[in-house]
């Protein structure tokens, strides 16, 4: 029996694909209110926003490509970058931020992003077993199918 693609692995790719979609937007921004950015002394420095974004981008579009190309590396990878992302965004909110909130002002946006990264952390590991290289481990069930066909 052939094993059907589920909808969660085009979701999450989609995902990605929204965040690639989000990032190359900030860089397009960004490089058009460059001299406004110095002007106004943005921090942190624009160039280190074009290069978050750029890799965010890019890492992104690879993780859906992964996803959609069903590598074995996929689900890894999607964990790994959905990880990355979170405590990125964390440690720009606290440490770069010129005007820090009170804990109880991040609590909200802090219980969302878990919420957010346990949904690709638990989607990508469900998907392990639809990639295409998969090896069924002992008990999976798949084993049976193949003798008894």
């Amino acid at each position: 029996m052939k094993n059907r693609i589920p909808p969660l692995l085009h979701i999450l790719a989609a995902f990605f694909v929204v965040n690639f979609l989000v990032n190359l937007a900030g860089i397009v921004q960004l490089v058009q209110s460059w001299n406004w950015l110095l002007a106004a002394g943005y921090y942190p420095h624009p160039v280190y926003v074009v290069f978050k974004n750029t890799f965010l981008a890019l890492a992104s579009l690879a993780a859906a490509g992964t996803l959609w190309a069903r590598l074995d590396l996929a689900p890894r990878f999607s964990q790994a970058l959905a990880g990355l992302a979170f405590a990125w965004f964390w440690v720009d909110r606290f440490l770069l931020t010129r005007n820090p909130l009170p804990f109880r002002d991040h609590v909200f946006p802090l219980v969302i992003s878990v919420l957010i990264l346990a949904f690709f952390v638990i989607s990508a590991w469900l998907l392990e077993p639809f990639m295409r290289g998969h090896i069924p481990a002992a008990g999976d069930g798949e084993e049976d199918e193949l003798e008894n066909e």
